[in-house]
C-alpha cells in the first residue's frame, strides 16, 4: 500500500518537475537551434566582461597606434638631420658677410678651443707654476683628444718649432736690416749666450748654429695665441694662483657628445694628478664647455619639470576621468602632431632646427586640449564617435582660426620663424584630424565614461553664477585699456635689448668665462674687422695697409691688441721686398766675424746661418696651404674665410676702449673692402628684426581669423564675444609680463600668440548657453579642465632656471587665467535672460 502509494505519487511530482525541466529543455533548445537568434544574457557581471572584452580589443589597437608613432618618430630621426647652429636666426635675404662669420665662429677653430686654469685647493701664489702646468699639459696629451696644447712653455723638440725655423725669413715679425750689422749681430750673439742658461736651452742648441739671431723664437712668439703673464716660463693668473692652458679638441665643436667626453678627460686628468700635487680645482670654460654646461642645465631643468609636472598632471586626470585609460588618450595626439611637424618641416627644408623642435613641443600644448574636449563629452553608454560629432563644429572653427593664425609665420623670411610656422600648423591639423577620426574607434565607451563625481562641481558652481561673470564685462574692458596704456606709455624700453637676459647660460658660468679670458688675454669675439679681396693675396695686402693703424691704436691704450692672418703670414709682395732685402753674402760674412770678436764661439760655428741666408734670398714665397702643421694651418683657414665672391680676412679685437674710435680710424684710411662689426649690435638687429616681422605677420594671421570667425559665426555679436576676451587676454598679459621683467622678448611673444590660441578655443566652445544643462556642464568641465592642466604645465615651467623657459611658461600661465576668466565673462547671458 505504502509502496503503491509512492508510486502513484511519484509520476505527479516527476510530472512537476518535468514540466520545469521541459520548459528549460525548450529554452535550451531555442538556443541550440542555428535558425533562431540567441538572445544575450542580461547580468551585471556579463556586462562587465563584455565590456570588458571591448577594451582589451581597442587598448590593442591603442598600443598598436603608439607602436606605429614610435616607430615614424624613430624612422624620421633616423634619417632627418637635426641642427642646432645660430644661422637659423639670419633671414633668408641676409647678410652674406654676417653669416659667413657666425658660421666661422661656430664651426671654426675657436669653436673648439677650451680655457682652462689649474690652482691647489685652499693656498695663495703658486710655488712652481712650471712643474703642475707641465704635468697637466702631458695628462692631456696622453689622453690623444686635442689636436694642440699651450701652456706657454717653448716645447723642448725641434718639430714644435720647425715650421718656424723652415720660413723664419718669410713670415712675420719684420726683417730690420741693422740686425744683420756687425753691431747687430754682436747684440744676437749675446742673446743667445744667455738663452744657453735659460729653460729653452735644449732646443736652442740644435737650431744656433743655423739661427744666431734667434729668429725662430721671435717668429714662434708671434704666433702665441695670448699675451698673457708668465712665470717660470709658463701662464698664468693676474694673481698668481692658477696655471693657465689653452687647449683645442679634436672633434667638432657642435658635437656635444664628443665635447663632453672630452670634459670628463679633462677633469679625470686632474684627479690623477692629486696624489702628488694635492687637491686640485678646475676652471673650464670657451664655446663648447658653455654648451655642454647649457644643454646639462637644460637637461636638469626638464628632468625636474617631468617629475614634478607629470604626477601632478596624472592626479589630475585621474581625479577628474577615473581611469588610467584617459592618459594615453591624451598624448595619442599631441605625439602625432610632433612627428607630423617635424616631417613637414624636414620635407621643406631638408632638416628640422633644435629650436623648432623645443618650441613645437611648447605649441603643441593647444593640441592637448582637444583630446580633453572629447573625452569630457563622451558619457556612459554612449559612443565616442558621438561626442566627437557633437563637440566638431566648435572644434573646427578652434582649430582652424588657431592655424591661420600661425599660417603666416610659414611665410617667414627667418628660416627659425617659417620652420615653427610649418611645425605648427602641420602639427595642430595632424592632432585635431586624429582626436577627431581616429581616438573614437581606439577607445571605446567604458574608457571614456566617467563618473566625475568631484569633476562637476566646479562647474555647476560656474554655471549657477554664469550672469554674475557677465558683469565682469565693463571691468574687464577699463583693465584692458589700462594695459594698453602701460603698454604705450611704458618709461622703459617695451623690448629687452640686452642678448644676455635670453641666455641660458648662468651668471656663475659667465663670470668664470669673463675671468678666464680676461687672464689669457684673448680676443673679444664682440669686435672685428673684415677685410674683403678677390684672393688670399688682395687680402693680406689690403690687411697689411691697416696693420700700422691698429698697431698705433694699440700703442694709444685703445687696444689691447688684435689677430689676423697678416700678422703672421705676410703676402706675397711683402715676403719677396723681405728676402731680397737680405745682405750679401761677403758683407754678411764680414760683419758676423767682427761681432764674435771676443765671445767664446768657435770659428766657423755658424756658417749654416750664411749658407741659410744665401738660401732664403732666392726663396719662393708662401701661402697658408704651405703651413703643413695642422695647428698653424687651422690658425689661418680661420682668419681667411672664403665666400661666394673671394676672400674675408677676419681681424680680431681685444680689450677695444673706443669702438667710434676705431671706426672713424677704418673710414679715414680709405682702404677698399674693410668693414667693421659689433657682433652684439649686429646679433641686436636681427633678432629686433625677428621680432618685427613675428609681429607682422601675427598681426596678418589675426586679421585672416577674425576673417574666418565673421564667416564661420554669421554673428557680429557671437564675433565679439569670442575675439573681445582674446584680444584682451592678449594685452593684459603682456602689460604684466612688462611690469614683471625688464621688458619683452621674442619667447614673450611666441606666448603671447600661444595665449590667443587658447583664448580662441575657450571662447568658441563657451560661446552657446542655451543648450542641454548636461551638455552645458560639459563645456564648462572641458574648458575648465584645459585651463587647469595648462596652466598647471605652464606655471611649471615658469619655475624653470633658463630663462627662455620661464619666459614663455609665466606668458602661458598668466594668460590662461585671463582667457578663461574673460571667455566665461563675455559668453555669459546677459542679466534677465535665461541660461
Amino acid at each position: 500500500m505504502a509502496a503503491a502509494s509512492r508510486a502513484e505519487r511519484r509520476p505527479r511530482r516527476y510530472a512537476h518537475q518535468g514540466h520545469r525541466r521541459g520548459r528549460h529543455r525548450g529554452k535550451d533548445r531555442e538556443f541550440r537551434d542555428p535558425g533562431k537568434r540567441r538572445r544575450p544574457v542580461d547580468h551585471p557581471i556579463a556586462r562587465r566582461a563584455a565590456a570588458l572584452v571591448k577594451l582589451l580589443r581597442k587598448s590593442r589597437r591603442l598600443a598598436a597606434a603608439f607602436a606605429l608613432l614610435a616607430v615614424a618618430a624613430a624612422a624620421l630621426f633616423a634619417f632627418v638631420p637635426v641642427h642646432a647652429d645660430m644661422t637659423i636666426l639670419l633671414p633668408e635675404r641676409r647678410d652674406g658677410e654676417l653669416a659667413l662669420l657666425f658660421r666661422s665662429l661656430q664651426q671654426g677653430p675657436a669653436n673648439r678651443t677650451v680655457l682652462i686654469g689649474l690652482s691647489p685647493a685652499g693656498q695663495g701664489a703658486l710655488e712652481s707654476p712650471r712643474e703642475i702646468s707641465h704635468a697637466f699639459r702631458q695628462a692631456l696629451e696622453a689622453t690623444g683628444r686635442f689636436d694642440w696644447i699651450a701652456n706657454g712653455e717653448i716645447r723642448q723638440d725641434m718639430a714644435a718649432v720647425a715650421p718656424f725655423f723652415d720660413n723664419r725669413y718669410r713670415l712675420n715679425p719684420p726683417l730690420d736690416p741693422a740686425q744683420f750689422s756687425a753691431a747687430g749681430l754682436r747684440t744676437a750673439l749675446e742673446q743667445l749666450l744667455s738663452a744657453l742658461h735659460g729653460f729653452a736651452a735644449p732646443v736652442v742648441e740644435r737650431f744656433m748654429a743655423a739661427d744666431p739671431t734667434l729668429r725662430t723664437p721671435k717668429v714662434a712668439a708671434l704666433w702665441s695665441v695670448t699675451s698673457a703673464r708668465t712665470k717660470q716660463g709658463v701662464w698664468i693668473d693676474e694673481e698668481g694662483r692658477q696655471a693657465l692652458l689653452l687647449a683645442r679638441t679634436g672633434g667638432a665643436g657642435y658635437d656635444l657628445v664628443e665635447q663632453t667626453d672630452t670634459i670628463a678627460a679633462i677633469r679625470a686628468a686632474a684627479e690623477a694628478m692629486e696624489p702628488k700635487f694635492g687637491r686640485l680645482e678646475l676652471a673650464l670654460s670657451g664655446p663648447s664647455v658653455i654648451a655642454v654646461e647649457s644643454r646639462d642645465l637644460a637637461e636638469a631643468e626638464s628632468t625636474r619639470l617631468a617629475l614634478i609636472s607629470v604626477p601632478l598632471m596624472v592626479g589630475l586626470l585621474l581625479l577628474v576621468f577615473r581611469r588610467l585609460s584617459a592618459l594615453p588618450i591624451l598624448f595619442l595626439p599631441i605625439g602625432c602632431g610632433f612627428v607630423a611637424g617635424a616631417a613637414a618641416v624636414a620635407a621643406l627644408f631638408g632638416y628640422v632646427h633644435i629650436t623648432t623642435l623645443a618650441f613645437g613641443v611648447t605649441l603643441l600644448g593647444i593640441a592637448e586640449d582637444y583630446p580633453l574636449h572629447l573625452m569630457a563629452r563622451v558619457r556612459a553608454g554612449a559612443a565616442a564617435d558621438a561626442a566627437a560629432r557633437r563637440i566638431w563644429p566648435d572644434m573646427s572653427i578652434a582649430v582652424a582660426t588657431t592655424i591661420l593664425a600661425f599660417l603666416p609665420l610659414a611665410l617667414s623670411s627667418f628660416p627659425g620663424l617659417s620652420q615653427l610656422g610649418v611645425f605648427s600648423v602641420v602639427g595642430l591639423a595632424a592632432a585635431v584630424v586624429v582626436t577627431r577620426w581616429v581616438l573614437p574607434h581606439l577607445i571605446g565607451p567604458p574608457a571614456l565614461a566617467t563618473k566625475r563625481r568631484g569633476g562637476s562641481l566646479l562647474p555647476s558652481i560656474l554655471r549657477a553664477n554664469r550672469q554674475r561673470l557677465g558683469l565682469l564685462r565693463i571691468p574687464a574692458l577699463l583693465a584692458g585699456i589700462a594695459a594698453v596704456a602701460v603698454i604705450g606709455f611704458r618709461a622703459q624700453p617695451l623690448w629687452q635689448q640686452d642678448l644676455a637676459a635670453l641666455s641660458p647660460i648662468p651668471e656663475s658660468v659667465r663670470a668664470r668665462d669673463q675671468a678666464l679670458r680676461r687672464n689669457l688675454s684673448t680676443a673679444d669675439p664682440r669686435y672685428v674687422l673684415t677685410v674683403a679681396g678677390k684672393d688670399v693675396e688682395e687680402a693680406l695686402r689690403r690687411s697689411e695697409r691697416i696693420l700700422p693703424h691698429l698697431a698705433d691704436l694699440r700703442a694709444a691704450k685703445g687696444l689691447d691688441g688684435f689677430e689676423m692672418a697678416a700678422l703672421y703670414m705676410p703676402s706675397h709682395a711683402a715676403q719677396q721686398a723681405r728676402l731680397a732685402a737680405l745682405p750679401a753674402d761677403d758683407a754678411l760674412r764680414r760683419n758676423l766675424d767682427r761681432a764674435q770678436e771676443g765671445l767664446p764661439f768657435k770659428a766657423g760655428a755658424f756658417e749654416p746661418f750664411l749658407q741659410a741666408l744665401a738660401a732664403a734670398r732666392g726663396a719662393p714665397p708662401i701661402g697658408p696651404p704651405d703651413m703643413r702643421e695642422p695647428a698653424l694651418r687651422a690658425r689661418l683657414d680661420s682668419l681667411l674665410l672664403r665666400s661666394e665672391d673671394g676672400i674675408k680676412a677676419l681681424i680680431l679685437l681685444r680689450g677695444l676702449r673706443n669702438p667710434g674710435e676705431l671706426r672713424r680710424t677704418v673710414e679715414d684710411t680709405g682702404i677698399t673692402g674693410v668693414r667693421y662689426l659689433d657682433l652684439k649690435q649686429s646679433a641686436q638687429t636681427l633678432m629686433n628684426g625677428y621680432r618685427d616681422e613675428t609681429l607682422r605677420w601675427i598681426s596678418l594671421g589675426a586679421a585672416l581669423g577674425l576673417a574666418l570667425l565673421a564667416a564661420t559665426l554669421r554673428s557680429a555679436r557671437a564675433v565679439f564675444a569670442v575675439t573681445t576676451p582674446v584680444v584682451l587676454s592678449v594685452a593684459m598679459t603682456a602689460a604684466a609680463m612688462a611690469l614683471i621683467g625688464d621688458g619683452l622678448t621674442i619667447f614673450h611673444l611666441l606666448g603671447l600668440l600661444m595665449v590667443a590660441g587658447f583664448g580662441i578655443d575657450y571662447a568658441v566652445f563657451l560661446r552657446k548657453p542655451d543648450g542641454r544643462a548636461e551638455d552645458h556642464e560639459d563645456e564648462v568641465g572641458a574648458v575648465a579642465l584645459c585651463t587647469a592642466t595648462t596652466f598647471l604645465a605652464f606655471a611649471l615651467l615658469a619655475t624653470a632656471a633658463v630663462p627662455i623657459l620661464a619666459q614663455i611658461g609665466g606668458t602661458v600661465a598668466v594668460g590662461t587665467l585671463f582667457s578663461f576668466l574673460l571667455s566665461l565673462a563675455f559668453t555669459a547671458p546677459r542679466p534677465g535672460r535665461p541660461a
